[in-house]
C-alpha cells in the first residue's frame, strides 16, 4: 500500500513536472504579445492625442478632414478641384480669395457676395442651397477644408 502511495506521488510529481517547461515557453511566447499589445496601445494613446490635438487646434476654426467628408459628400468635387479650375474655380484660387474661415461661411450663408468668379455665382446659388442643414460648426469644417489649400 505504501509502495502505491509512492508510485502514485512519484507519476503526479512526473506530470506536474513535464508541464513546467511547456508553461515557460508559453510564457516566452507571451512575452513578445505582452509586448505587442503595449506597442498598439501606446500607438493608439498617440493617435488619440494627435486627434485630440488636431481638433484644439481647429477649435472655432473648424476641422478640415471632417470638412473634407462634407465636400465629398455634398458633391462640390464635381466642380471644384484643388488646383485647376474647372466647372468652378479651384480650391486654390477660393482659398487665395477668402482671408477667413468666417469670411468664407458667410459666403456660404449667402450673407456675402461670391469674390472669386462672381460671373457665375447663378450657378452656385443653387448649390449652396444644399448647405442649409449644416451647422455653424459643419459650415466652419468644410471653410477650414478649402481653407487649407492656400
Amino acid at each position: 500500500m505504501r509502495l502505491k502511495y509512492i508510485l502514485l506521488s512519484g507519476l503526479i510529481l512526473g506530470l506536474f513536472a513535464c508541464e513546467q517547461p511547456k508553461n515557460k515557453g508559453e510564457n516566452k511566447a507571451e512575452a513578445p504579445k505582452t509586448e505587442e499589445v503595449k506597442q498598439q496601445t501606446k500607438k493608439e494613446t498617440t493617435e488619440t492625442k494627435q486627434e485630440e490635438t488636431k481638433t484644439v487646434a481647429h477649435a472655432g476654426k473648424g476641422n478640415p478632414d471632417k470638412g473634407k467628408a462634407i465636400f465629398n459628400s455634398k458633391g462640390c468635387s464635381s466642380c471644384h478641384q484643388p488646383a485647376a479650375d474647372t466647372v468652378g474655380p479651384s480650391l486654390k484660387k477660393i482659398a487665395q480669395a477668402y482671408g477667413s474661415v468666417d469670411e468664407l461661411v458667410k459666403y456660404f450663408k449667402r450673407e456675402a457676395k461670391p469674390r472669386v468668379w462672381p460671373e457665375k455665382a447663378a450657378i452656385m446659388n443653387p448649390q449652396l442651397m444644399q448647405l442649409k442643414g449644416l451647422s455653424e460648426g459643419e459650415l466652419k469644417d468644410l471653410a477650414s477644408f478649402i481653407l487649407s489649400h492656400k
